[in-house]
């Protein structure tokens, strides 16, 4: 899981203890949700790289050695074979390996399984970490490796807010409130179910 998914919902767990009524716990807990998308929206303008990177960083274990998986895609097996390419292929020999990784932009048209990039390489001595990034990217003429400039935020942002439906908006119209993040529309079975009721 996200790590800022996880962070969001102690935040607001938290929060449904707060409220006089209903609809104020519903609204503080949407304010919560708001902030989350806020730092989606503005593409982490005000947070650090370093808390940027804890927030959107996945991490998945290979239970198996890589070969056991064939031809298999996934985020975590692209970013296994993604870190054997810059750091040798040793780190495939064992089992349970940890994939550290963050999904790009591009290449446009790509699967998700197909734009994980290991967050290692961002570690890696500015040449080594250009090389591969374009490479990964598939784009050569890539000037810009800022992790803001690379990121899927629509990724993202659909991760987040399918959360934040989960937790927040879709049990609030279940009670028959108002939609408390009108940014977030409601997915339309909601719709259909609220009328089912009334």
């Amino acid at each position: 899981e996200l790590q800022m998914i996880k962070i969001f919902q102690q935040e607001v767990f938290k929060t449904f203890l707060k409220g006089a009524t209903l609809k104020d716990v519903y609204d503080q807990v949407a304010a919560v949700g708001k902030r989350w998308l806020d730092v989606l929206d503005t593409k982490a303008k005000e947070v650090s790289d370093e808390d940027l990177f804890e927030y959107i960083t996945e991490n998945k274990n290979m239970s198996k050695n890589i070969k056991e998986y064939g031809d298999s895609k996934s985020t975590a097996i692209t970013c296994a074979r993604r870190l054997a390419a810059f750091l040798g292929d040793s780190i495939l020999s064992g089992e349970s390996l940890s994939c550290k990784f963050i999904i790009s932009a591009k290449p446009i048209g790509e699967s998700v399984s197909q734009r994980a990039v290991p967050v290692e390489i961002f570690k890696a001595e500015r040449p080594v970490m250009k090389q591969y990034l374009k490479k990964w990217l598939k784009d050569n003429r890539i000037v810009d490796f800022d992790i803001r400039s690379i990121l899927d935020w629509d990724y993202y942002r659909k991760r987040i807010g399918a959360n934040i439906q989960k937790i927040v908006t879709i049990p609030a119209a279940m009670q028959k409130l108002p939609n408390p993040l009108p940014i977030l529309h409601h997915p339309s079975w909601l719709h259909k179910r609220i009328s089912e009721q009334n």
